[in-house]
């Protein structure tokens, strides 16, 4: 079974997840700004009174060692952390009673013997209701309050040493994060986007100008150099493309490495056994590449060994040393100012930082921090950015100016490639240059030059039906090459682009 992620929809949906929650968050917020909030434990039904007189309310609570209580037929969480460095309890005991009550007295017991409390213990009693008083004796803390009516709220408090409880660790990480305080959040939710912003411009920028498609006068009828169809494609496109994956197969058979079948529902592809004259002219991309297609001594791979092969890793190493190869065979040629795999894989780390900080700070805002909660759109803008950036970071290659002048060449080859004039009687110069045709995202316009030509089917590449004409061949063959190449380029570390 083969499962596909759209990670365009994913994206898309998460992003529109994050807006939802956001608004509703700013909604129950109420646009209000509150940089303080109270830790308070409530429970909705009345709870058990333990006298036996209606006008007289006794209740008992046994604390347990991480801060939990059972009241009435519910486990709750009464202990929580503070940002003052101290566990509190805070739990409402009364909240508009069904009944009043004369007097009430609750009595919390602790877990384990404690000499003092780190505060003395409260009873907030009001809207009718009157504090009595507190003790703290025998490791029980006893509350009463009197004349509790229908409209009063009692509330008992009691704060305790950090360490005395073990709290669950989710409560420590809420202390760690209410240690900081609001204002931070709320600056930094305001700062760091701008700063984001600039950056992105910088990469913008950088990127339009540097890699701008120029429209070059001029034609060369033959490639101006003798270097690998996928490095052509990095000089035009300015980065590894499934292009570059495509050029490398259909140079691969020509060259007699391998051989292509299409069956039409499905494909075959065939590893050829050549002589060491002829393996010691693959270079590093290309023996890579065949290395993740077949598997050792395999001879033969169809679409779904392809596929197999793609899902063993989540992202494949021997792709993105292809990808790797490349590159440095530019550097070598000295096409670039600095390796472009480095250039990329610094800009794609600052997206994915940015991406997550703004990631962190949305959740950690939402859930954590206190009003206002409008902020949290400008922690989904530096999400945003950091996804932009990542995108954006393969399309930063710096060329050297023999890198420019060498690109402006093959822009010349490639409006030889793309002339309307018709060529008649040289279906061979089709298949020669049809590898830098589709590095160069020429192939269409390259095959419609031979409408006329005689062809014949090329050796390296079968097919089930019959093919007239070579731009039957290239409908036939070229979406089946583009299938196995999108694959493979979306198989690579996601660094390596």
């Amino acid at each position: 079974m083969n499962i596909g992620i759209y990670y365009r929809k994913l994206f898309f949906f998460a992003f529109l997840g994050l807006v939802v929650f956001g608004v509703g968050k700013v909604v129950g917020s109420g646009f209000s700004f509150n940089f303080n909030r109270s830790i308070e434990a409530s429970i909705n039904e009345d709870l058990p009174n333990e006298s036996k007189k209606l006008d007289n309310f006794i209740m008992t609570i046994e604390l347990q060692k991480d801060g939990s209580a059972q009241v009435g037929d519910e486990k709750m969480q009464l202990v929580k952390p503070t940002r003052n460095n101290l566990d509190e309890m805070r739990f409402l005991i009364f909240d508009k009673p069904r009944l009043s009550h004369q007097t009430a007295e609750v009595k919390v017991v602790l877990p384990e013997p404690l000499e003092r409390l780190a505060e003395d213990p409260q009873i907030i009693a009001i809207h009718g209701a009157s504090p009595e008083k507190t003790t703290f004796e025998n490791n029980t803390i006893t509350y009463k309050a009197r004349d509790i009516m229908e409209s009063s709220t009692v509330t008992i408090v009691a704060k305790f040493q950090k360490g005395y409880f073990a709290l669950p660790g989710k409560q420590e990480l809420n202390r760690t994060i209410d240690a900081i305080p609001g204002l931070v959040w709320f600056f930094g939710g305001i700062i760091l986007p701008p700063i984001a912003l600039i950056l992105l411009f910088t990469m913008f920028f950088g990127s339009r100008f540097q890699l701008k498609k120029r429209k070059i006068a001029g034609f060369r009828n033959a490639p101006p150099k003798l270097i690998s169809p996928a490095l052509a494609s990095i000089l035009y496109h300015g980065h590894v493309t499934p292009r570059a994956i495509m050029a490398m197969l259909i140079d691969l058979g020509r060259r007699g490495f391998i051989e292509i079948y299409n069956k039409g529902d499905d494909f075959y592809i065939y590893r050829h056994q050549v002589t060491k004259r002829l393996a010691a002219t693959l270079d590093k991309s290309e023996f890579y590449l065949l290395d993740k297609i077949f598997l050792p001594k395999q001879k033969k791979v169809d679409n779904v060994d392809v596929e197999e092969r793609i899902a063993r890793h989540i992202f494949s190493r021997k792709i993105a040393l292809v990808f790797l190869d490349i590159y440095n065979d530019g550097g070598n040629f000295g096409y670039f100012k600095n390796n472009p795999f480095y250039i990329h894989l610094k800009y794609r780390m600052i997206g994915i930082l940015t991406f997550f900080i703004g990631l962190t700070g949305y959740i950690i805002f939402a859930v954590f921090s206190p009003d206002p909660k409008f902020i949290l759109f400008l922690w989904i803008a530096l999400v945003i950015m950091g996804m932009i950036m990542v995108n954006l970071a393969p399309a930063l290659t710096g060329f050297s100016p023999k890198g420019e002048a060498e690109r402006d060449e093959w822009i010349k080859f490639r409006n030889f490639l793309t002339e309307p004039k018709l060529i008649e009687g040289y279906d061979e110069y089709f298949e020669k240059y049809l590898p830098y045709a589709v590095a160069l995202g020429a192939e269409a316009e390259w095959a419609g030059r031979f409408a006329n030509a005689n062809f014949a089917m090329p050796k390296w590449y079968g097919f089930s039906g019959d093919i007239e004409g070579v731009e039957n061949f290239a409908k036939s063959f070229l979406p089946v090459l583009q299938i196995i190449s999108n694959e493979l380029t979306a198989s690579s570390d996601p660094l390596v682009r």
